[in-house]
Formats: C-alpha cells, structure tokens, sequence
C-alpha cells in the first residue's frame, strides 16, 4: 500500500516495482549501521529478492523484438563460426556463439535471459565483496542507474560482466585470465573495446598513488563539455580509422543522439566533489579497481551529454565506480582520518543519491504509463498458468513490434537526420 500511495496507482510495473524495492533495502543500510551482521544479511537478502525479480521476466521489453528472433534464427556453433558474416542485425559472434551454444543444449529463449542475468549478477556480487559496509545501498544505486542493462541488454549485460571479471583477473595478477575475458567482453558487445583498452593501458601504472588534482581534472573536463563538439570531433576522427562500417554506424549512431544537459550531470560532480575531498586527506594507492573506476569517470566525463552512449560506457564502471567510492570513504572513516566537513560532505552525497535514484523510478514509472504500447507492463514466467507459452509470446511480440513503430520513432531525439 505504500508503494502505491508513493506512485499514485495501484499496479507498479515489474522493472519500477524492482526499482522501489532495491531502494527500500538500500534505506536500511542507514538503520543498521550499529548492527553489521544484520546489514550483511539484509544485504544477501536483497540481492536474492532483485535477481529473483529480474530472472522471472518472460519476453519482457522492447529489445525482445530483435533478440528473440535472433535466438529462433541461430544455428548451430559450427555454422555460426563457419559463416560470421551470415550472422543478423550485426551482432557479436561471441553473442552467437553463446546462445547458439545454450540453444544447442536445448534452453529456450527465456532460459538464456535467466542464464545471463545470473552471469552478470553473479560477477556483481563478486566485485561487492570489496565493500565492507553499506552494500544494500550500493546495489540500489547499481540497480536504478544500470537496470536497462540487466532487463534488456542481453550482448552489453554479457559484455560487462567479462568486462569486470577481466578487471577482477588483473588485480589477481591471473593475466591469461585476464586476456581471456578480454577478447569476450569485445566480442560480446563492440563497446566493450572502448572500455577495455584504455583499463589495461591505464593499469600499468597501477603502483602510483591517487591524487585530488586527478579527479579536479576530470571534474573541469566534466563542465568543459558543455561547449566541446565532441560529437564532430569523435566521428569525424573516426572515418579515418580502418574499422568496419557497421562499427562505425553504431558508433555515430550513439554519439549523434545526445542533450545538452542530464540530470545525471550533478551527480557526476558531487561524486568527483567528494573524491577530491576525501583523497586530499588519505593517501591510495591506484590498484586495479580504483585504475577500472577512473578510466570510467574519465570517459563519463566526456561524453556525458551523449547519453546513449554514455549508457553503453557507464554501465561497464558503475559498479567499479561505486566499490571505489565507498572504499574511498569506508577507509576514511576505519583509519579516522580528519576530514573537514567529511560527515556532511557524505551525507549530502548520500541524500543526493536517494533523491536521483526516487527521480529515476519516479519518471520511469510515468514514462512507461505513458507509452501507447506497454512493453514494460508486467510479464512473468508465472503468466504462463493460466495462458499458453505460445499466446504469451505472440502478444509480446507484437507489443514490442508496435512500440519501436510507434512509441520510440515518435520521439524525434531517437532519430537521425
């Protein structure tokens, strides 16, 4: 009943009733602070509930439209690496090989959404256990900025997850790991090369210390790309560069579609706010995580008004970013070093946080209420007691069909001219 007094309605949707309840788990963090083995338990908890919300998703989105079709359509691993050239929409072998491989051992569509969900969210908890304390908290974060990429974006969400573990190898030292998960994070997604090469390169000078003046930098860089033509500038760049042209496509694609301002814009600066704050007076070494994390402010800094781009990098150093953030702080505090303002500095990020992440849901609630062709309206396997797996489908199907025709292309920034 709460929830629905704070939506205005009576049937949450099941991507903004996940988005309330990671924010609801997260706000315990704040009421267990003195009881830590509750907090970690409250945490397991949560994380149990989101991935069971997210796995029980039946055909859901408007992505299904292309990647169930893909997943009728693809063959056999042998014909996929025989013939890549034949492969649809331009899509990653690796992203082929991998659902022609779940297909071969007879999983279903859906069973290979469940099956890259758990990837990605078992690689989550993995980077999670860094963070001492306040888990709860940063999954909600992860979950409300990221959670277009764990309901919809099959290749990128795979992407990612390489992506991290390869993060997760280099600091291990396990390098032919790290090789390894490197080359499936490009081929998953190709946004995956934008992110990996500048990591590994920016890696080997790990043994430095973080400084303040590194984020003051990024933070200029960050308000400097109010007036920079990055866009021009990047694609223009491009064409001289011997890359395949539907790479190219993609990328323009992305970068072409941007706003002049997000609301993403004052969370990025206080985040870097409190990063010059607190490495000023504690002295970090840039270990692997904390190298993944500043690459991904960097490039947030850059592109930050190109927002589907901006989706596509970010999501692969959020959770780097978040792990890195609050060791930042959580050593702070363990070590009791004197930082002027430090308490108000974190609760004013924190409050800053809660009121984005309540935005978020907020405005994606009354967007998808908005839409002529519900494709976020709840759909679950437990649809399928009472209605036949065959009627389920086609009736998501042609909902997600009819929303790229007439939701997505009615709204003139999703098209290029």
């Amino acid at each position: 009943m709460y929830l629905c007094a704070l939506f205005g309605c009576i049937d949450l949707n099941l991507i903004t009733l996940i988005l309330s309840i990671a924010i609801l788990f997260g706000l315990t963090d704040f009421l267990t602070e003195r009881y830590p083995r509750l907090q970690r338990d409250i945490y397991y908890i949560a994380f149990g509930v989101i991935a069971f919300l997210f796995i029980i998703k039946y055909y859901y989105g408007p992505d299904i439209w292309n990647y169930a079709r893909f997943y009728a359509w693809v063959g056999s691993p042998a014909e996929v690496l025989a013939h890549p050239e034949n492969i649809p929409f331009h899509y990653e072998s690796g992203f082929a090989l991998f659902c022609s491989v779940l297909k071969q051992w007879g999983l279903s569509f859906y069973w290979m959404t469940v099956v890259q969900t758990l990837l990605y969210l078992g690689v989550i908890g993995f980077v999670f256990s860094k963070i001492a304390r306040k888990r709860s908290f940063a999954l909600a974060l992860l979950v409300v900025l990221d959670f277009n990429l764990i309901y919809i974006e099959y290749r990128q969400c795979l992407a990612v997850a390489a992506f991290l573990m390869m993060v997760l190898c280099m600091d291990s030292k396990k390098y032919l790991w790290t090789l390894l998960f490197a080359f499936l994070a490009i081929s998953f997604h190709k946004s995956g090369v934008i992110a990996v090469v500048p990591t590994v390169l920016y890696y080997q000078i790990s043994n430095r210390h973080t400084k303040a003046s590194l984020f003051q930098v990024i933070l200029i860089l960050l308000v400097l790309m109010f007036v920079l033509p990055v866009a021009k500038v990047s694609t223009a760049f491009l064409q001289h560069l011997p890359i395949p042209e539907s790479v190219l496509a993609s990328v323009e694609h992305h970068v072409l579609l941007g706003k002049q301002v997000q609301i993403i814009f004052v969370l990025y600066v206080t985040l870097l706010l409190c990063l010059v704050h607190y490495v000023q007076y504690s002295k970090s070494k840039v270990q692997t995580i904390a190298a993944a994390a500043i690459i991904g402010l960097l490039l947030i800094a850059v592109f930050y008004q190109y927002y589907y781009l901006l989706n596509r990098l970010r999501s692969y150093f959020t959770p780097l970013i978040i792990v890195f953030l609050f060791r930042q702080v959580q050593e702070a505090e363990d070590k009791q070093v004197h930082v002027p303002y430090g308490a108000f500095a974190k609760q004013l990020a924190c409050v800053i946080g809660l009121v984005y992440m309540l935005h978020t849901t907020y405005a994606l609630h009354r967007s998808t209420q908005s839409m002529k062709h519900k494709v976020c309206e709840t759909c679950t396997v437990f649809d399928l007691i009472d209605h036949r797996p065959v009627d389920v489908q086609k009736s998501q199907m042609r909902k997600a069909e009819l929303w790229w025709i007439e939701d997505f292309m009615k709204d003139e920034t999703n098209r290029i001219h």
